[in-house]
């Protein structure tokens, strides 16, 4: 949910319907007057063009997309309406289609009505539209945590300075997504004098965060993935530049096939194609169940260690590294691999786990589910038993 998408591009086209593409208000039209769109686009279809590109072997997608215009091309909607605007986009998917399984992936947020983690109606909107509260259809919405104001691209790492995740990324329900890098490589002639800012593996400079956010509000982003980076000169002159970019499919291809493309925006929809290749691969699992793989698959790299110390033993200490880096960057290959072959209980299922009797006072416990593992018991049962 975007810009639009032109499905024109060569790439899109096969994996992208006309009749799929959609607007919340017909006067918009269909098309991408952006090119935001098309670039999300891109990455939420084939994951990392780059890579692909680098090589001549067949690619075969077990997913597509559908398109739905949800920002206007001249003009603003306004903020008592985000909410409603959002709901629509993802209402007429699913009118249109009613039967397909889908991710809903968007990377657009404000941060003029963001309020340190705080919900507004935009993100209880996100929160119903994920829960099913209104029409009992959960759903996995992904949204892009927002991207650090530019003035604030040199103290991205001093968390009293930089931003704080954009509304409506502070929804509980939604899987937020904030940014690292593994773009570090500058081999433009043009930019010898210049250095990436953010190391190899770490926090990529865009990525906003919660760690001003009362803790009890929730850990966003969750996850963080491939974001890009900043060149900086000697000077302190910082830049975007192509090198510490992610390639993605331009609007008109006319002009050009591919543009690069950035921020949480890249990382979002680059989220959403991770999610399609559980989805493809489970078909019956729930969306919760996928959003739980994606997080339980998520692990900190070293350079994010470095980059917010943690002292062993000291639960405190993580706040820190949880409230930037979420819990990591996902594995796919875990993700997969856990469902189908590791020590991982996956259950699908709902309880009541508290009630309130007539008499009212103290919820009372209810329902709880026991399952019975599949180990060895006599196994176990052989083991010593110390005491």
């Amino acid at each position: 949910m975007d810009t639009g998408v032109n499905n024109g591009h060569p790439l899109i086209e096969p994996v992208l319907n006309s009749e799929d593409c959609q607007s919340v208000d017909a006067e918009w039209g269909n098309h991408d007057h952006d090119k935001h769109g098309t670039l999300m686009a891109g990455i939420s279809a084939y994951g990392n063009l780059q890579e692909i590109l680098s090589h001549n072997e067949i690619i075969r997608l077990r997913h597509f997309l559908e398109s739905v215009k949800i920002l206007p091309p001249t003009g603003n909607t306004e903020p008592e309406l985000w909410g409603y605007v959002t709901a629509q986009g993802v209402y007429r998917a699913e009118i249109k289609s009613p039967d397909n399984k889908r991710i809903i992936c968007m990377a657009t947020t404000s941060e003029d009505s963001r309020d340190e983690g705080r919900p507004s109606s935009w993100s209880a909107e996100l929160d119903q539209i994920c829960s099913g509260a209104e029409d009992d259809t959960q759903r996995l919405f992904i949204i892009s945590a927002g991207n650090v104001a530019m003035q604030n691209w040199e103290n991205y790492l001093n968390v009293s300075l930089t931003d704080s995740i954009h509304d409506p990324a502070q929804s509980w329900n939604a899987l937020t997504v904030g940014a690292y890098t593994q773009l570090n490589q500058i081999t433009d002639p043009s930019l010898s004098e210049y250095k990436p800012m953010a190391p190899y593996n770490g926090l990529s400079p865009f990525s906003t965060h919660s760690s001003t956010w009362n803790d009890k509000w929730p850990i966003k982003p969750e996850i963080v993935m491939e974001g890009g980076n900043l060149a900086k000169d000697a000077s302190g002159f910082i830049t975007e530049c192509d090198d510490l970019s992610i390639l993605s499919t331009f609007y008109d291809p006319q002009q050009a096939h591919f543009y690069p493309f950035g921020m949480t925006s890249a990382a979002t929809a680059r989220a959403a194609w991770f999610a399609a290749q559980i989805q493809t691969e489970y078909p019956e699992y729930w969306a919760e169940t996928i959003r739980g793989l994606m997080i339980h698959s998520a692990e900190w790299t070293d350079t994010m260690k470095t980059q917010f110390p943690t002292r062993e033993g000291r639960k405190n200490s993580y706040r820190q590294l949880l409230k930037n880096c979420g819990y990591g960057v996902p594995n796919l290959e875990r993700a997969l691999y856990c469902a189908s072959n590791s020590l991982t209980l996956v259950a699908q299922s709902g309880l009541q786990p508290f009630y309130k009797d007539d008499a009212g006072g103290r919820p009372k416990t209810k329902d709880m589910h026991m399952y019975e593992l599949p180990w060895p018991k006599d196994v176990l049962q052989s083991l010593p038993i110390y005491y």
